[in-house]
């Protein structure tokens, strides 16, 4: 397609000039004219303008309040300007290359601007323009995909209210429109089985390992009796044999943390993940599960450990990722006794609503996060279980 520019002189001459030099110059070009900058205004509003060659001293509205009203303009702001005035003061070029003009050249033209400068000035500024719109573009194509790829995440994630054992409560904030951070509820012969995981990386290829790590999970977890640890080794195992690590320096690991509820007891791994913790209703106490373990993928054939604890109707378990309050310190593999001692301030709070206390314990890190003038940088996945009375 054609190239818009619009020539923006009060002076017929000198508008007969420019338009002469760029057509001679320029191929696959269109103009339009205005004689001061309201016209400027109303000409934009209704025709897509590539480059607009400004003059600064016009009637009604001159250059410089267009240049200014133009770059405010949500939609407009992007298009460039050349400002092309016989005012030479140093202020002035100033002035108007700070309110956002991409180039300055004064009048009357001499030869060697009207065969090279000009029509270099404009060609420039339309590539350039060119550019920012076609990567403008591909970021609403990105943002776009990644959307859907959301919505897919959010379909795949446990609904609340589904379960018949125990009462299921979720909060998911990935860093980037998607993330690698997952957990899983379900029940199967009896059993309620869950999982957390984070899956090291964000975005959409993190958010595809996920889903891997998902469906891996599932493919396990139905097996009749079978314990935590041994979900995990066999998840282990399936990406040794899916993926060949040989000669590679990025690797597809995550932590995790694995449950099974069968009646009055807790069967539960860890891969890494930190501390989960019980909420023991009757003694109102608030614990973490203290089980460390490898991060599975990193190493083939490793083994993992299941341990059992009891628990009690209306008992709940509290579990989270490390990107709640992970700030990229050395010191945030403690982070978990910040939680933890959070957690124990909110305890009435979870005792009353726990969906109410997984959004209180989101809000106070973010102004954790915020008083530190940072923002959550990695995935956030929360859950809280409990065991219906």
């Amino acid at each position: 397609m054609a190239y818009c520019i619009l020539i923006a002189d009060d002076a017929t001459m000198n508008r007969m000039l420019v338009k002469k030099i760029l057509s001679s110059s320029l191929d696959d070009v269109v103009f339009e004219e205005a004689v001061n900058g309201q016209e400027v205004l109303d000409i934009v509003e209704r025709t897509t303008v590539d480059l607009i060659i400004l003059d600064l001293i016009m009637p009604i509205m001159d250059g410089y309040e267009t240049l200014r009203t133009l770059k405010a303009h949500e939609i407009h702001h992007d298009i460039p300007v050349i400002v092309n005035s016989a005012i030479t003061e140093i202020n002035s070029i100033e002035n108007t290359l700070k309110d956002g003009a991409v180039d300055y050249f004064t009048k009357p033209l001499s030869p060697n601007d009207m065969n090279i400068i000009l029509p270099l000035k404009a060609r420039n500024a339309l590539q350039l323009y060119e550019q920012n719109r076609t990567i403008i573009e591909l970021n609403r194509l990105i943002q776009e995909e990644l959307k859907n790829a959301n919505t897919f995440a959010n379909i795949m994630l446990p609904k609340s209210g589904s379960l018949k054992g125990v009462d299921l409560h979720i909060k998911y904030h990935p860093s980037l429109g998607i993330g690698g951070d997952f957990f899983d509820c379900f029940e199967h012969d009896g059993r309620i089985h869950f999982m957390v995981a984070d899956v090291t990386g964000h975005g959409i290829a993190a958010g595809m390992a996920s889903s891997m790590v998902k469906i891996l999970y599932r493919k396990s977890a139905e097996r009749e009796g079978i314990m935590p640890h041994e979900i995990l080794e066999e998840m282990n195992r399936s990406i040794f044999e899916i993926f060949d690590f040989a000669g590679r320096d990025n690797y597809f690991v995550f932590t995790a943390f694995v449950g099974v509820l069968d009646g009055n007891k807790l069967y539960h791994a860890n891969a890494g993940q930190p501390y989960p913790m019980i909420f023991n209703q009757s003694e109102n106490t608030f614990d973490p599960i203290m089980q460390n373990g490898f991060i599975v993928g990193m190493m083939d054939e490793i083994g993992f450990e299941t341990e059992e604890m009891p628990m009690e109707r209306g008992d709940m378990i509290f579990l989270y990722t490390d990107g709640l309050f992970c700030t990229g310190e050395a010191a945030d593999f403690t982070g978990w006794e910040r939680v933890i001692s959070i957690a124990k301030q909110l305890d009435r709070t979870l005792f009353r609503s726990p969906a109410e206390f997984l959004d209180e314990i989101f809000y106070a890190f973010h102004m954790i996060h915020k008083s530190q003038g940072l923002d959550f940088t990695d995935d956030v996945a929360m859950m809280v279980i409990q065991l219906k009375g």
